[in-house]
């Protein structure tokens, strides 16, 4: 159902093999969990808390999948599980919002996805606008989805 190949822009990417229907379950992030005091650079690293980090050697499918200010996929269930959030034609490129995992202030990374609503830099959670944050917050993991200072 999904390959990685690469992309013109954005490295590894991970595309649809055959027409995916919306709801239908993507991938489960896997990896171990970390702490942030002991993240190593080469790590690829998943938010999944205030202080939790989902980590891996970048050799899991989920490590491929690219970000897009309009995405296609997300945590519709608030678990690190992605979702289609719409048919996804086969061919496709997965892609999801990485603000919809991450909390950690001052985090961001120039956007390549090329969305007409492109944002040009991803951003911290917190750092997003109230609106684009109610707009996420159905495909944002559990963690954002309450308020900040309840963790």
């Amino acid at each position: 159902m999904l390959e990685v190949r690469m992309t013109p822009n954005m490295g590894r990417g991970v595309f649809a093999t055959q027409a995916i229907a919306r709801g239908t379950e993507l991938v489960v992030c896997q990896g171990w969990l970390a702490k942030s005091d002991s993240l190593d650079e080469n790590w690829h690293a998943l938010q999944v808390g205030p202080d939790l980090w989902l980590c891996s050697a970048g050799d899991n499918l989920d490590d491929c999948i690219n970000h897009a200010c309009a995405p296609n996929a997300g945590f519709s269930t608030g678990e690190p599980i992605l979702h289609a959030l719409r048919d996804i034609a086969a061919g496709e490129q997965i892609a999801w919002d990485y603000s919809t995992s991450i909390g950690e202030p001052g985090w961001t990374l120039a956007c390549l996805c090329g969305a007409v609503e492109c944002r040009q830099v991803i951003r911290s959670w917190w750092e997003l606008g109230e609106s684009e944050r109610t707009r996420l917050g159905p495909i944002a993991l559990t963690y954002l989805r309450v308020p900040r200072d309840t963790w």
